[in-house]
């Protein structure tokens, strides 16, 4: 499973973005039968799709969060990008924040605002731009732009102090930020950016480091090492359903938990991945997989809203949700594949996705 630290396209990588942003769009197929998600009420309950929408919440953003380092320390040590703020900032601030502003302004809302989303009753178009959008505080999936950005711009920042302090005490510290970040106001996404900075440190440890630990998981045993992350992330979700969080203690001792299970989680399928990638050469060069990881920007920038559309007419309709799972899926991908089709082709829109040309392959973020 050794993966090459040269220059070049990283096919684990690609691999593990397609992975990612697949996953993201089934989990947002399932969403209404999560039964704390509250926007949308089934008619039709499913136990199997509440359960597993929470396990692919313990390690999808993570996952995304985790590329991102990945391929920020890759850009940074080993080709030699990113050596100024400014240029860095304003690079991030076209690709991500941009984007934020014109699909959560130009789609986002309408779409919310004509299928009477629950959270913008009672304010007008100015308002939710204003209290919402602006704020950062409910522009729904959007919100990952928004904490990717200010988790570079800080990273970028303080990476010198971390790497000084060495990888224990920046761990330790990280880790106790992600524990307490509750505490923090989500006012831009603060607490959410702290809560996943760990994630962003992880990909980036895991690539400085990557010989050592892909070694650690290299052999014949390295199977059941593997196989081991993914039960131990089982069993700290399990466990984390067993703690009460009524007080401080109990809450402290949920998030920690919920850590151990989200970074098993995180380090099992970026292994899986790329152990696939590297016995499978034929998926590297994939048409369908490198088409699908091309446009993963776009699927993510455009197919929440979609589900708006679609849940309006059907969530109070007698449905089995084993129909309603995968025909959500087909059309909120195909569907956000279609907008961007038309955006590209359109040279006065490609701003929206945040460059006016668009890459091959975006190799500085997950998606």
């Amino acid at each position: 499973m050794e993966i090459q630290k040269e220059k070049g396209y990283l096919n684990n990588i690609s691999l593990l973005r397609t992975f990612a942003i697949l996953i993201v769009v089934l989990g947002h197929s399932m969403v209404v039968y999560q039964y704390n998600w509250g926007i949308y009420t089934p008619l039709v309950k499913s136990s199997f799709f509440n359960s597993l929408k929470i396990y692919i919440d313990t390690f999808q953003m993570p996952l995304f969060i985790f590329i991102s380092g990945y391929m920020y320390y890759y850009c940074r040590k080993e080709c030699g990008k990113y050596k100024k703020l400014g240029k860095f900032s304003f690079d991030k601030i076209k690709r991500l924040l941009v984007p934020y502003i014109c699909v959560a302004i130009m789609y986002v809302l309408p779409i919310r605002i004509m299928t009477d989303y629950k959270g913008y009753h009672g304010y007008n178009v100015f308002k939710i731009i204003y209290k919402y959008i602006l704020t950062g505080l409910d522009a729904g999936h959007l919100w990952y732009l928004l904490a990717i950005f200010e988790i570079f711009i800080v990273f970028y920042l303080f990476e010198a102090i971390i790497n000084k302090m060495g990888v224990p005490a920046s761990f330790a510290i990280i880790a106790c930020a992600n524990i307490i970040s509750y505490k923090f106001p989500n006012v831009f996404q603060i607490s959410i950016s702290i809560h996943y900075f760990m994630f962003f440190y992880l990909g980036y440890i895991v690539r400085n480091y990557e010989k050592d630990f892909v070694s650690f998981f290299k052999g014949k045993k390295n199977i059941v090492k593997i196989v081991m992350l993914f039960i131990l992330q089982l069993l700290f979700l399990i466990v984390s359903f067993k703690i009460s969080n009524d007080n401080i203690v109990g809450t402290l001792s949920k998030n920690s938990i919920l850590l151990l299970c989200n970074v098993c989680g995180t380090l099992f399928y970026f292994l899986v991945l790329s152990l696939i990638s590297n016995k499978y050469k034929s998926l590297n060069s994939n048409k369908t997989l490198k088409f699908l990881d091309k446009e993963s920007f776009a699927i993510y920038l455009f197919h929440s809203p979609l589900i708006y559309i679609m849940l309006k007419y059907i969530a109070d309709k007698d449905i089995s949700p084993f129909l309603v799972v995968p025909s959500m899926f087909i059309i909120i991908l195909f569907g956000s594949l279609g907008i961007s089709y038309v955006i590209k082709k359109t040279k006065i829109l490609k701003f929206i996705i945040g460059s006016s040309k668009v890459k091959k392959h975006n190799t500085t973020t997950a998606l």
